[in-house]
């Protein structure tokens, strides 16, 4: 457990187990693949060590009979020894020696017993075979020499084929797994730059909806400022509406402030009238006694009479007057309540319903300077009956007039009063309205402000993000294409050094079969030239001959060896290849790993994006806050009785949703004929 870095209190997942357990079956693959080419490298080697064992113990064999015989025939002297080479061949030997087992050591041994023969023969005094014999046994063993020679040049030849194949093989592996990741690569470019292209035009597409989320922002911004001018217009509208009905208020209780002294001029008409009433009484009691005195002769009668009937026409002349007067002061509170009607458009109206009120009032005098005239009149006069009646008849005409005016004026302040609370109403209403509408259009223009701000903050770090990306790819591209260009590179320089080396091999491996066959060539040659004059030459030039060939072979060792180390040259260069290539798979697996990390994340990017679009979509689609400022402007509307008041709603409707002039002019004449149809039904 504590190898997998794994405890009881907590530890790897199963999939990090399994994730574990998949790359060490992958490191195991690569162990046996390696294993494997090693063991093929080794047996290779060892059948090269083989044949080449065998060569070095024939030419041993040789040389150690070749020594045999030189002893045997003793015609030669110590210091002779290094003209035959047997010096340069023992000394080659020692180095050669080394390396040979030791049953080869045993064969040779037993094969020098054999061609030395018995141990007794060394000195003179044994016979020697018959030099023909001899002869024959040497080119036997000559052929027998060479025939292993052959066939140890052959087995390592095959090697070197297998080698040069096996060699070929990973040649072209490697150029298929450089072309697959060329291909790759180049796929993995086209794909990156689909997805650069791709994620260029969400960002150009994101740029044209910003772009268009601002223009949209900017109207919106230009209907707020015009529904802001529509608001000020109103206000001022109504702060107007305000003043005027102010000063019809003032004018309001100016007229009852008359109304009231009317009033109370009222009631001193009656305590005057009550009193007339009296005076009349006496009068009449004054008159009874006239009466009775006139029963006596008198002489001023007939100066009373005519006295009375200048008085008569006076009183009558004036009773015209003041019933002109009266019609006069009717007609203008006609006027009064007319310029009462008429004052909500008027800004000068209060001044003239002030001098109407005047007049009213001026008007409501007379009726009691009438009453009092007459009531002096009727003191003066009340020896006469029947216009003492004429009086009380006119008197009771005049307090009917005046009960009439009390009671129009009554329900012009009453109208006036109801109308001044409407006016009150609705203009607190109007405030409440701007008020909100204030409260409103700030609200709407921090939000626009604050999200204009986020816009463009999004769009910069989107842009910088994209630069960033941007960059690191093509970095990342330039980097791995100079990589791929270096490996592309050592790999040619290398396949052209292994090209060299294998072709300075081989034309040194056909050089030495030229020398081998010359020497086999020459050594046949010799062995006929010693058949037909065998006596003549004798042992001494047989030995020559195979000296010669072995001077001729001996140069050749120092080759099998070099051959040796180039194939171990060879196998670590194949070995660092191949190090290299799991170098580039795992550094090809990384960038595939890198370049699936950087799609998830461009696709997380491209998903969020796509998110604050969608909100921002579903942002300007709601519009809670207009919806609801806009249903507030139809409640108002649909509520409000005022004909200027649901005309100044109406615009700022017309304004909020964008009416065309067709449109508007069309919902304004259709309102206008509702109105006026209202106005007449009323």
């Amino acid at each position: 457990m504590e190898k997998f870095g794994m405890s009881f209190g907590g530890g790897p997942s199963r999939k990090d187990l399994m994730d574990t357990i998949e790359s060490q079956k992958k490191q195991l693959v690569q162990y046996q693949t390696r294993f494997k080419d090693v063991v093929r490298a080794y047996k290779s080697l060892l059948k090269e060590k083989e044949a080449l064992e065998a060569s070095l113990k024939v030419l041993s064999v040789s040389q150690e009979v070749d020594l045999n015989q030189h002893g045997q025939g003793a015609t030669v002297t110590v210091s002779d020894l290094p003209e035959d080479g047997c010096s340069l061949h023992s000394e080659d030997s020692v180095d050669t020696a080394a390396s040979v087992d030791t049953p080869s050591e045993t064969t040779r041994g037993d094969q020098s017993e054999e061609d030395q023969g018995e141990p007794g023969g060394r000195s003179s005094s044994v016979a020697t075979p018959p030099p023909s014999v001899e002869a024959d046994r040497r080119v036997a063993q000559l052929k027998s020499q060479l025939s292993t020679l052959t066939s140890s040049l052959s087995t390592v030849t095959q090697e070197k084929s297998r080698m040069e194949a096996s060699f070929q093989a990973d040649k072209r592996q490697l150029k298929q797994g450089v072309e697959e990741l060329q291909e790759r690569l180049s796929s993995i470019t086209t794909q990156q730059e689909a997805e650069l292209r791709a994620l260029q035009q969400q960002l150009a597409e994101s740029r044209a909806r910003i772009i268009t989320q601002q223009h949209e922002r900017e109207q919106e911004q230009g209907d707020h400022v015009q529904q802001l001018r529509e608001l000020q217009k109103i206000l001022q509208q109504e702060r107007d509406l305000r003043q005027d009905a102010e000063l019809r208020l003032q004018d309001a209780n100016a007229t009852l402030l008359v109304t009231s002294q009317a009033m109370d001029r009222g009631a001193e008409s009656e305590a005057h009238l009550n009193k007339v009433r009296e005076e009349r009484d006496e009068l009449r009691r004054r008159l009874q006694v006239a009466e009775e005195d006139q029963k006596k002769p008198d002489p001023r009668v007939n100066e009373l009479q005519r006295e009375l009937k200048e008085l008569k026409n006076h009183f009558q002349q004036q009773i015209y007057i003041e019933t002109r007067k009266v019609r006069s002061a009717d007609s203008s509170l006609c006027l009064c309540l007319q310029a009462c009607r008429l004052a909500r458009g008027e800004q000068a109206a209060g001044w003239s319903g002030w001098k109407r009120a005047e007049l009213m009032l001026a008007a409501q005098r007379n009726p009691d300077q009438n009453i009092q005239n007459l009531a002096e009149t009727e003191a003066e006069l009340g020896r006469d009956k029947g216009s003492a009646l004429a009086y009380q008849q006119e008197l009771r005409q005049l307090k009917d007039e005046f009960e009439r005016y009390k009671l129009r004026a009554q329900v012009v302040l009453k109208n006036k009063n109801v109308k001044d609370g409407c006016q009150a109403k609705e203009l607190e209403e109007v405030r409440d309205q701007l008020s909100e509408l204030k409260e409103k259009y700030i609200n709407l223009r921090i939000q626009s402000d604050e999200a204009e701000t986020q816009h463009r903050r999004e769009l910069e770090e989107r842009q910088q993000q994209a630069a960033a990306l941007q960059q690191t790819h093509k970095q990342e591209v330039e980097r791995l294409e100079m990589l791929h260009r270096d490996d592309l590179l050592r790999l040619e320089a290398e396949l052209h050094k292994q090209r060299e080396r294998t072709m300075a091999l081989l034309d040194e491996k056909d050089q030495e079969l030229e020398r081998l066959r010359a020497a086999a060539h020459s050594c046949s040659n010799d062995a006929d030239h010693m058949a037909d004059d065998g006596h003549e030459t004798g042992p001494e030039s047989e030995g020559d001959n195979i000296s010669q060939a072995l001077r001729r072979a001996a140069p050749n060792e120092p080759t099998l060896l070099l051959y040796a180390e180039q194939l171990a040259r060879k196998e670590v260069e194949v070995g660092g290849l191949r190090r290299q290539k799991h170098r580039l798979e795992d550094d090809l697996h990384q960038l595939q790993a890198r370049l699936i990390a950087n799609g998830e994340r461009h696709d997380e990017e491209a998903s969020e994006l796509r998110g604050q679009l969608d909100k921002l979509m579903r942002d300007q689609s709601r519009e809670g806050a207009n919806m609801e400022y806009l249903k507030n402007v139809i409640y108002k509307f649909l509520t409000l009785q005022d004909a200027s008041g649901r005309q100044q709603t109406l615009s700022a409707i017309l304004t909020i949703l964008h009416f065309s002039p067709q449109e508007k002019h069309n919902v304004l004449r259709l309102q206008a004929a509702s109105w006026w149809t209202a106005g007449k039904r009323k």
